[in-house]
C-alpha cells in the first residue's frame, strides 16, 4: 500500500497545482476522489489495527501521535512563517484578529471558519486566498477513526452475514446523505450544504468501502479479476450512467485502489521505510501557494516548477516526520510497547 499512498499524494499535489497555477499537466487528476481513496485505504486498515488491541484509550492514543504533531506543526509554521509574505506589517500581522482565527479555527478543525491569514496570498495571481486547502479533511477524518470502535463492537456480536449487512447500511447511509445534503445545497443556495456533503457524506463512504473489502477480503481475493473487469467497464460507461459520481464512483474507485495496492509485490522495500505521504499531504498546499507568491508558474517551464514545487514539498515532509512525528508515533504506550509509526 506503501505504493499507492505516495501515488495517490502525488495525485492530490498534482491537482492542487493545476488549480492553483492554472496550468495544464497531464495526468490523471480526480482530487476529492485522489482524497477518498486514502479514506478506503483507512476503513481497509483500521478495524484489523483496533481488533489487535481492541481498547479505546489505545486505539485514539495511537491515532493522535500519527495524525496531530505534523497537523500542529504545520498550522504552526504557516500561521508564524507566512509573516514574511503578507502585506500588512509584523505589529498588524500579529496583532490582527484574523490571525488568531486562523490558529482556533484550524487547531480545533473548523478550517472552513478561518481558512486564510491577514494579507497573505492576496492579489490576481491567486486563485484562492486559503492558506492550506488540504486541511480539510481532518474533521472527517477524525469522525471516520472514531466510529471504528462503535461499529467493530456491534459487528463483533453479529452473525457474518449481517455484520456484512450493518457496514454496507452505513456505506449506503453516507450515500444517502451526501445526495440530501447536496440537494438542500441546490435549493438554499447555502455552501455550507456542499462542505458537509463533501467532509463527511464522501469520506465516510469511502471509508466504509474500505472497510467492507477487508470484511469479505477472501472473497475479494477469490474474485479480484471479476471486480477489476466490473470497475473498468463502468469506468468506461461512467458519463452514460445516472447519478454515477455519488452513487457508483465510491465504489469503483475504492475497490480499483485496494486492488492495486494488495496486487503483486512491488512496493515491498519501500514499505520496509517510514511513509511520509501524509507529512506530503499536509505540506504542499502551502508550498504551492509560495511558489505563485514568488512568481515561479509564470517565469519557469511548468515541469521545473513542478519539480521545485515537488522536492520542496518532500524534503519538509521528510524534517516534518523526521524531527517532529516520528518522535510522537514511537512513544512508548502504558503498557511499555513501542507504537508503530507507519500509518
Amino acid at each position: 500500500m506503501m505504493v499507492v499512498r505516495y501515488y495517490l499524494s502525488f495525485c492530490v499535489l498534482l491537482a492542487h497545482l493545476s488549480v492553483l497555477t492554472g496550468l495544464n499537466y497531464p495526468w490523471i487528476q480526480r482530487g476529492t476522489v485522489d482524497v477518498g481513496c486514502f479514506f478506503a485505504i483507512s476503513g481497509f486498515l483500521m478495524f484489523p489495527s483496533f481488533q489487535k488491541r481492541p481498547t479505546l484509550r489505545h486505539y485514539i492514543s495511537r491515532r493522535a501521535r500519527r495524525i496531530l504533531p505534523p497537523y500542529v506543526l504545520i498550522i504552526c509554521l504557516c500561521a508564524t512563517g507566512l509573516i514574511f509574505v503578507s502585506d500588512l506589517s509584523p505589529v498588524e500581522y500579529l496583532t490582527n484578529r484574523g490571525f488568531w482565527e486562523y490558529l482556533a479555527a484550524n487547531l480545533s478543525f473548523m478550517n472552513f471558519l478561518q481558512p486564510d491569514l491577514p494579507g497573505v496570498f492576496t492579489g490576481e495571481a491567486f486563485t484562492t486566498s486559503a492558506v492550506n486547502g488540504s486541511l480539510w479533511t481532518m474533521k472527517g477524518e477524525w469522525v471516520c477513526y472514531l466510529s471504528v470502535p462503535a461499529v467493530y463492537f456491534i459487528v463483533r456480536k453479529l452473525s457474518k452475514r449481517n455484520g456484512g449487512i450493518l457496514l454496507t447500511a452505513i456505506a449506503i447511509a453516507a450515500i444517502l446523505s451526501r445526495l440530501y445534503l447536496l440537494g438542500l445545497a441546490d435549493r438554499t443556495d447555502s455552501e455550507l450544504y456542499n462542505i458537509l456533503a463533501r467532509q463527511f457524506g464522501t469520506l465516510l463512504v469511502f471509508f466504509y468501502i474500505g472497510a467492507l473489502v477487508n470484511y469479505y477480503f477472501d472473497l475479494f481475493k477469490k474474485y479480484n479479476g471479476y471486480i477489476l473487469a466490473f470497475d473498468i467497464i463502468i469506468l468506461l460507461l461512467a458519463d452514460y450512467i445516472p447519478f454515477y459520481q455519488t452513487l457508483l464512483q465510491p465504489i469503483v474507485a475504492g475497490t480499483l485502489v485496494l486492488w492495486f495496492s494488495m496486487i503483486g509485490s512491488w512496493g515491498k522495500r519501500l514499505a520496509k521505510h517510514d511513509s511520509i505521504s501524509y507529512d506530503i499531504y499536509l505540506f504542499h498546499f502551502p508550498i504551492i501557494q509560495l511558489a505563485i507568491y514568488f512568481g515561479l508558474p509564470h517565469t519557469l517551464h511548468p515541469l521545473l516548477t513542478l519539480l521545485i514545487v515537488l522536492t520542496t514539498t518532500v524534503i519538509l515532509a521528510y524534517l516534518s516526520w523526521n524531527l517532529v512525528g516520528k518522535r510522537f508515533a514511537r512513544r512508548r504506550d502504558h503498557k511499555g510497547s513501542l507504537t508503530p509509526a507507519k500509518r
